[in-house]
């Protein structure tokens, strides 16, 4: 797995010692990747190797096998209130589906969901 270069600064200038990497349901693609600072290493989380970095990493164990050659990128965007938030862009072979934003991922190509019954009806709406 590689961070970002501006990540990696920021983390080393406010001396972090570890980060939690990890997954969550999101919408659009249905998941998306963040970064906690403040966690408990517990049985759950597995110690990933990172060249000459001077902060550990954990990521959960069971989703180990998919930062194998992660890239992750830290982007500045406004919310609707206008404020900066941080979103984390991953980027993988692995990953399958991705929103138009491009920070909600899949790791299976996703079917696109037609309602039948909506379809339906505006069939007959605009048979007329």
């Amino acid at each position: 797995m590689k961070l970002d270069k501006k990540t990696v600064l920021d983390l080393i200038e406010r001396k972090v010692e570890k980060i939690l990497v990890y997954f969550y349901d999101a919408w659009c693609s249905g998941t998306k990747v963040d970064i906690k600072e403040d966690f408990i290493v517990d049985d759950n989380l597995e110690k990933l190797e990172l060249s000459s970095s001077p902060f550990f990493v954990y990521v959960e164990k069971k989703d180990k096998e998919k930062f194998d050659w992660a890239i992750i990128t830290k982007t500045i965007v406004a919310d609707h209130t206008w404020k900066e938030k941080n979103r984390y862009i991953f980027s993988n072979d692995k990953v399958l589906d991705r929103c138009g934003c491009g920070s909600s991922f899949s790791f299976e190509k996703k079917a696109p969901q037609i309602d039948l019954n909506k379809l339906k009806l505006l069939r007959e709406k605009f048979k007329k």
